[in-house]
């Protein structure tokens, strides 16, 4: 009978801790922005709030963990490959933003805006920049084709 009572009493205690915990109805899809959350190849998918690159147009950005660099290949201004470098910052109070320059071997120039990081996954990150709400960016991650003519180091 002992057993029984003790027994009865561990499954109440058991039940009792179980009910207690509130199950997550719905956990965030999203991963925290860092260097190595971000790190590897982004294709560019739509920019302007939605506007999908035109047929033939790329932009990709490459992203290194560990120096805090990059390296982006893209055709949207050009008849060619035009490759940037340089190096990029997170900065995490709040709201994710992340900012770069770029290194034009003459100087360093910033680039054009900072952007918050919104929605990232394993597969996709959403930037906004912060100084024109109206300008998101859509990335999708992706690997860098054959055919593109990488910078040479």
């Amino acid at each position: 009978m002992k057993r029984v009572v003790k027994f009865l009493t561990v499954v109440v205690a058991m039940a009792m801790t179980f009910s207690c915990a509130e199950p997550e109805l719905h956990p965030n899809p999203y991963l925290d922005v860092t260097a190595n959350n971000i790190k590897g190849v982004w294709r560019m998918q739509s920019y302007d709030n939605g506007v999908e690159l035109a047929e033939g147009t790329y932009y990709y950005i490459v992203f290194d963990r560990a120096e805090r660099t990059f390296v982006s290949y893209d055709n949207l201004g050009s008849m060619g490959q035009y490759t940037r470098s340089g190096k990029y910052g997170i900065i995490t109070d709040g709201a994710a933003i992340i900012f770069g320059d770029y290194d034009f071997g003459l100087g360093v120039s910033d680039w054009e805006h900072r952007y918050y990081i919104r929605n990232l996954t394993e597969d996709s990150m959403v930037w906004v920049a912060v100084d024109d709400e109206e300008l998101v960016t859509v990335y999708v991650r992706d690997s860098l084709p054959e055919w593109i003519e990488q910078k040479k180091e």
